[in-house]
């Protein structure tokens, strides 16, 4: 497995059309640059079922308004301590996709106990609950006892989304409730 590390903050979070430009500019970084850069120094497998795309805080962020509308490039995704409490409205394509299931090899929802208390967990939880409703396929978890910190993000990344990556057996469906 080969991870490359981008800079998703390509627009600083200061700028006044931050939130207007982030993603589309870190989109065409992506397609542009980083997996061209990737193929041309690795032998890697070039379909969405051998790439993934993951983030944690604003970069699960990126995974979610990027990533969601990438799966012609991307099969697996790793949300970590984000989300997004307009979920329905904000990824609706993605949800309603009838192939979502087919398309997606691994989603990947997590956050720490302690985020998982306050406003940050508001955010998973209802892109949790928007994926139950749309019968997408996914891991939801909350553990790694910590807070929107470092010990959280090692905790969900290590222990959680990497053994989940291309596995043989898909997850299993998730269950309402």
């Amino acid at each position: 497995m080969i991870i490359a590390i981008p800079n998703n903050q390509v627009v600083h979070r200061n700028h006044p059309r931050h939130v207007e430009l982030t993603f589309a500019t870190f989109e065409a970084e992506l397609r542009k640059h980083v997996i061209p850069l990737v193929e041309s120094w690795y032998s890697v497998q070039r379909s969405p079922h051998g790439r993934a795309l993951a983030g944690l805080s604003m970069g699960g962020r990126h995974t979610m308004f990027v990533g969601f509308k990438s799966l012609d490039v991307f099969g697996s995704f790793g949300v970590l301590s984000a989300g997004d409490v307009d979920s329905e409205k904000s990824m609706a394509a993605f949800l309603n996709d009838p192939d979502v299931n087919r398309k997606v090899d691994y989603l990947f929802v997590g956050q720490g106990t302690e985020e998982a208390k306050g406003r940050m967990g508001e955010r998973c939880v209802a892109l949790h609950d928007a994926l139950l409703r749309h019968g997408v396929r996914h891991e939801y978890y909350v553990g790694g006892s910590g807070g929107h910190d470092w010990a959280t993000w090692r905790h969900l990344v290590y222990y959680r989304f990497l053994p989940g990556l291309w596995r043989t057996q898909a997850p299993a469906p998730p269950k309402s409730g």
